[in-house]
C-alpha cells in the first residue's frame, strides 16, 4: 500500500502559520524585555576603577535582536503568502 501524496497547500499553511506565530512571539518578547525597568543604581569602586551592574539586565542589543528576528519572520511570512498567491494557475499559458 502506498502512502498518499503530501498536500502542499496544507503544508504551506502550516509553514505560514508557524512563521507568523514565531514572529509575533519574538516581537512580544522584545516588547516585554524592552519594557522591563532598567536598574537605576550601580556600584563604583573608585580605587579599582571597576563598575558593577547587576546581572539579568537586558541590553538594548537583546531587544534589537529579538525585534529584528521577529520582523524578518513576519516579512518572510508576508512574502511567502504573496508569492503563493501570485503563482500562475496550473493550466495557464505563459504570454
Amino acid at each position: 500500500m502506498t502512502a498518499p501524496a503530501p498536500r502542499p497547500e496544507r503544508t504551506a499553511r502550516v509553514v505560514l502559520v508557524a512563521l507568523v506565530v514565531v514572529g509575533l512571539a519574538l516581537l512580544g518578547g522584545a516588547a516585554w524585555v524592552g519594557s522591563r525597568p532598567a536598574p537605576t543604581w550601580f556600584a563604583y569602586a573608585p580605587l579599582s576603577g571597576t563598575t558593577y551592574t547587576p546581572r539579568g539586565t537586558p541590553s538594548s542589543g537583546t531587544v534589537a535582536l529579538l525585534s529584528a528576528a521577529g520582523t524578518l519572520l513576519l516579512g518572510g511570512a508576508a512574502g511567502f503568502a504573496v508569492g503563493r498567491r501570485s503563482r500562475p494557475a496550473a493550466g495557464a499559458q505563459p504570454e
